[in-house]
Parts: structure tokens; C-alpha cells; sequence
């Protein structure tokens, strides 16, 4: 009883969720018998997570443990397709939107990032499903307004935004969610200078620098293109986890300039715990993604502001340095954003001084299971890109491009299960 009850109170946690579902796999992989005993581990896990079972997810289970590492070193060809095609037959209904995305948080791990896609649209599906009982909850109408988004079946979210309103969502988020489905349907509706809705005070100062200028948004991946002095051409140069110095100021690649930087919790952190204030008179202003980020830095430098985060409205995920950027900055209506050094995480390589000595490079397998959604930060940046939201250099341009299938395959290709069966 005692473990049920403390299952129960971890069950929020998508991490600890992940975890219980990878080592159900793993250990069903090692007896190598998915008729059997395997399956007693997969009910155990589902027991624990809370969500039903039924014949078809325990063949879809057999699909997964049939592509194992312990069965599979190497995948064969049409692996991933059997395992796309059993999860395309699922039923929406058979688990609830949080159950969807676990198991496309584990196919991620296993590295199916196509088959995990399929997984998440039935968890998009299920948001809206649930969303349309008469006694819907405000959290599932919330969900379903996103999830019409990402649609794009704008009509359809502004009728549940209507019923998120009835339900007591607060104005100001209300507010947000008619600008953000602006962005997302190629419209701009809102307050011009991004006043209507945000958090922090110093939003008018901070609207005036951006407002009507044209933007170099540079993010931290490396590059062999001399794109430093078109940067620094702009009116305001943007970049992440600056921490004084010339880390990330290379002329030739980077563009000298450091107007604006805006820092994760991570690396606020590092940046609070040494002489911050230099850094901050380089810059005319920091931006932290919350106010945890934000309440490090004591005293607060007078050019420091937080964003207001849209992780509210958006399904059990965090938007990731990039998107978070992009949206705080198109609250102020500039009159451009070009995108230089991004790939959405194609490539780990950074620039030299971006992280702290000693740090490897990153395999972002853990991000987007633990943290950010590969597939909605994807969708996201290419709806701003296809609206003319933004643009970016030719790197950035190749790859919302691709369009998400073609995304998923060289994500595939640069984490996945290519000839390696993982786990």
C-alpha cells in the first residue's frame, strides 16, 4: 500500500515516469521471452504509471522488445518500420494524453525518433478527445487549445480558449494565448509592444530596444561560416549564456557585439555564482526563462528582466533556449529576426568557452526525453519560419526545410538507432 501511495505522488514527474517504463524494457530484454515473463513486467510498470492495459499495447510492447539490444545488437532492415507500424495501429483511447507521451519519450530513447512521433500525435489526439466531454477540466481544455494549435485548426482552439475563459483561466494568460495562436496562424494579434500580458517591469525599457529593430538571434552551435561581421550589422545582437570575455565573440563567426543575452537556469547559475557585474555592464540587457533564474543574482543588476514563460500552455514539456528567445523577442514587434549558428540540436558541437571547462559534449537523447520535445520545439520554429516570423542563415534554413519528417530522420541519424539496436 505505502509503495502505491508513493508511486501515486511521483507519478507528475516524466522523468521518474521514463524511468519506470526503460527499466521494465531493459529487464524484459534480458529474458529475451516477450511471450511470457516479459509481459508481467510490462503490467507491473503500467500498474505503477496508473494506465490500462490491453492486447495491442502488449503487442506493441513485443514489437519494441523484438528490437532490443539484447535480442538485436544490429537492427535489421525494416526494424523501425515494424515498430512505425504497430504503433500507427494503436487505438487513440486506449491510454490518456500523459500515457501517449511516455511512450514516445521512451521510443526516443530507443532511438525511434519517426515511431515516437506517431506516439505523441496520438497523445495530441487524446488532449483534444478528453478536452470535448461537457465536464471538461480547465488543465484539459488548455491542453486541447495547444493541441488545435499545433494543428493548426485555429477556429478549433479559439472555441476552446472560449471554454478556458469560462473555466476561470486568468485574463492575462488568455491574452497570451490569443497572441501566441496569432504567431501560429500567420496573424499578429496583441498589444504592439508587449505590454498586455507580460510579467516583469522592465518589459517597456527592454520593448524599446527591440521594438522596429532588426535582430541577430546567434546561437551556440559551431560554425565554419564567416557569418561575424553580417552579424554585427544588425541593430541588436542576441546570444546565450554570455559570461563576459570573448566567449562567444569571435568577429569571424560570431560577430563581435553581446547586446542581449539571455540565460537558462543552468547557466545563470554559473553566471550569479562569479563576478556577474561586469558581464552585465557588456550587455544592455540579460534575460532569464523564470524567476528562479532571475532570483539568483543578488543585487539584481538594474538590466536584468525575466520573460514570460509559456511553459503553462504547453504540454507537459519546456520550451528550450532558442523558441523561448524568439517568442519573448516577438512580443515587441521587431521589424527582423535572422537566425545564425542553430540547427534544433542536429549537432552537440558548441562554441569553445560555451560550456565549463571540463563538460562534455552533449547527446541531447536526455534532453528531449527529460526536458524539451524534439518534435513541439521543431513545429514551433517552423511555423514562425513558414509565417515570416523569422529567417536565418543557410544552416537554419536547410533545416526547417526539411519539414518534420525530414527532421526526424537526420535526428535519427545523429542519436538514433541506425544500425544499433540500443538498451
Amino acid at each position: 500500500m505505502l509503495g502505491y501511495l508513493t508511486d501515486r505522488r511521483k507519478r507528475s514527474d516524466r522523468w521518474w515516469r521514463y524511468h519506470v517504463l526503460k527499466d521494465g524494457y531493459v529487464q524484459d530484454s534480458a529474458v529475451c521471452r516477450p511471450e511470457h515473463a516479459a509481459l508481467a513486467r510490462l503490467n507491473k510498470a503500467f500498474r505503477r504509471l496508473g494506465y490500462p492495459m490491453s492486447e495491442s499495447l502488449q503487442a506493441f510492447w513485443r514489437e519494441l522488445l523484438e528490437v532490443s539490444a539484447a535480442r538485436r545488437p544490429e537492427l535489421a532492415a525494416g526494424d523501425i518500420e515494424s515498430v512505425e507500424a504497430r504503433a500507427a495501429s494503436l487505438d487513440t483511447s486506449l491510454l490518456p494524453a500523459s500515457g501517449w507521451l511516455d511512450l514516445f519519450r521512451l521510443c526516443i530513447g530507443l532511438g525511434f525518433f519517426q515511431p515516437a512521433a506517431t506516439l505523441r500525435d496520438k497523445a495530441v489526439l487524446r488532449m483534444i478527445q478528453d478536452a470535448s466531454a461537457p465536464e471538461a477540466r480547465l488543465s484539459e481544455l488548455t491542453m486541447a487549445c495547444y493541441a488545435s494549435l499545433e494543428q493548426g485548426k485555429y477556429d478549433r482552439a479559439a472555441e476552446w480558449l472560449e471554454r478556458m475563459e469560462s473555466s476561470g483561466c486568468a485574463p492575462q494568460r488568455c491574452s497570451q494565448v490569443r497572441w501566441f495562436s496569432g504567431l501560429m496562424s500567420g496573424g499578429h494579434e496583441g498589444d504592439a509592444d508587449g505590454l498586455l500580458w507580460g510579467d516583469s517591469p522592465a518589459d517597456p525599457e527592454f520593448g524599446h530596444l527591440i521594438q522596429g529593430s532588426s535582430i541577430a538571434v546567434v546561437g551556440p552551435v559551431a560554425s565554419e561560416v564567416e557569418s561575424g561581421p553580417d552579424i554585427d550589422g544588425y541593430d541588436v545582437v542576441v546570444k546565450f549564456g554570455y559570461r563576459g570575455g570573448n566567449r562567444g565573440r569571435d568577429p569571424r563567426f560570431q560577430g563581435k557585439r553581446v547586446d542581449v543575452s539571455y540565460y537558462n537556469n543552468a547557466q545563470s547559475k554559473t553566471l550569479a555564482e562569479s563576478d556577474f557585474a561586469p558581464v552585465f555592464s557588456e550587455l544592455r540587457w540579460g534575460v532569464c526563462h523564470n524567476g528562479k533564474g532571475c532570483s539568483r543574482f543578488r543585487p539584481a543588476p538594474a538590466n536584468l528582466r525575466q520573460l514570460t514563460s509559456l511553459q503553462w500552455f504547453l504540454p507537459d514539456t519546456h520550451l528550450n533556449a532558442g523558441p523561448n528567445a524568439l517568442l519573448d523577442l516577438l512580443r515587441f514587434r521587431p521589424s527582423t529576426i535572422c537566425v545564425f549558428n542553430t540547427d534544433l540540436m542536429l549537432s552537440s558541437g558548441r562554441f569553445a568557452g560555451y560550456r565549463e571547462a571540463g563538460n562534455e559534449e552533449t547527446d541531447y537523447t536526455r534532453s528531449f526525453i527529460k526536458t524539451h520535445d524534439p518534435v513541439l520545439q521543431y513545429r514551433i520554429m517552423h511555423r514562425l519560419w513558414s509565417n515570416g516570423f523569422i529567417q536565418g542563415d543557410a544552416r537554419f534554413e536547410y533545416v526547417m526545410k526539411l519539414d518534420l519528417a525530414g527532421y526526424l530522420k537526420e535526428l535519427q541519424k545523429a542519436y538514433g538507432a541506425v544500425n544499433r539496436a540500443l538498451f
